[in-house]
């Protein structure tokens, strides 16, 4: 079994035993209740990003990252790696999954900081709610301040990769 479910099922044990302590049953069972609404109301979308990743991981193969690669490198690479990171649709559960084929891919340690970056950063869906729910002047300010952020990781690592300094995944 994985560690990571081994966590997740000890934290599901303890609150598990923490509601039926403090509330009996019906408190253990209206978490539960709540807990299967949740699940039906992401289920779509849950399976939706597993089409999406699954599609994706088809359609970048290894010989059109390798095309890719050879057409942008250095800083074309890193700017087009932090632009599809921003770009890129949807929540973790999409993008950790497809990040994580980075690596059976061989891309260079860069392309990944730069991807990554650039989607914590430039996140396109999250500039329509940042300006709502505080100011488009201060969102917009937020993006140019942020702006180089994804470019510098990148960079970095990249220089590292010609001083050939251990630059894998690891």
């Amino acid at each position: 079994m994985k560690q990571s479910l081994i966590i997740i099922y000890s934290a599901i044990l303890i609150l598990v035993i923490a509601a039926l302590l403090i509330g009996g049953g019906s408190l253990l069972s209206e978490g539960i209740n709540i807990s299967i609404k949740t699940a039906m109301n992401s289920g779509l979308m849950i399976l939706a990003s597993f089409v999406i990743i699954g599609q994706l991981n088809v359609l970048l193969t290894a010989e059109a990252i390798e095309k890719w690669l050879q057409k942008f490198s250095g800083i074309k690479a890193v700017l087009a790696s932090a632009a599809a990171g921003g770009l890129f649709p949807g929540g973790p559960y999409i993008y950790y999954p497809f990040i994580s084929s980075f690596k059976d891919k061989n891309l260079p340690f860069y392309i990944f900081i730069s991807f990554i970056f650039g989607k914590e950063i430039y996140d396109i869906t999250r500039l329509p709610m940042e300006a709502g729910l505080i100011s488009p002047e201060i969102a917009v300010i937020r993006y140019l301040i942020t702006l180089p952020i994804p470019i510098i990781m990148g960079l970095y690592f990249e220089s590292r990769r010609k001083d050939g300094s251990n630059n894998n995944y690891s």
